[in-house]
């Protein structure tokens, strides 16, 4: 009869674990790392890409990206300060930083300084979204550009 018991138990148990929301403790800092799909949009294009995040200490963040306009790569990567709501029930993580890119594509090749604004939403212990503002420090060739995208955190 106990073992009978036990499996509404275990059953009671996954699904309390897979509906949990995030904790408060996953917001921005080391062990909050992800990787994922994104598509930018700005310069009268939309273009696909790879986003992540790493954070480097509790409120410091690394976050590297590439993506495929047409005619060429963009590589380049940001560093943010990322608030820590840890105290707040929010799995919402607003950062902002600064960042250079370089754009690669044909016989034209750039670099580009870009302050960064925008926030991680930890949907559960395993996947995150994302949602940036990127805006160039230089108005030759570089537009203002909306990220979206959702990451696998590890």
């Amino acid at each position: 009869m106990k073992k009978l018991l036990l499996l509404p138990a275990i059953f009671v148990s996954l699904v309390a674990a897979i509906t949990q929301t995030p904790s408060a403790s996953m917001a921005g800092g080391i062990g909050n790392n992800y990787v994922g799909p994104a598509v930018s949009f700005g310069g009268g294009q939309s273009v696909f890409g790879i986003d992540s995040k790493l954070g480097i200490a509790d409120n410091i963040s690394l976050r590297p990206f590439i993506t495929f306009p047409a005619g060429g790569t963009q590589l380049g990567t940001s560093l943010t300060y990322d608030w820590d709501l840890r105290q707040s029930a929010t799995p919402l993580t607003p950062f902002i930083g600064v960042g250079a890119q370089f754009q690669t594509g044909g016989n034209n090749n750039t670099t580009i300084g870009y302050a960064q604004v925008g926030a991680d939403f930890n949907v559960s212990d395993s996947v995150a979204l994302l949602g940036s503002v990127q805006i160039p420090f230089n108005s030759n060739n570089a537009n203002t550009s909306v990220t979206v995208g959702a990451g696998l955190r590890f």
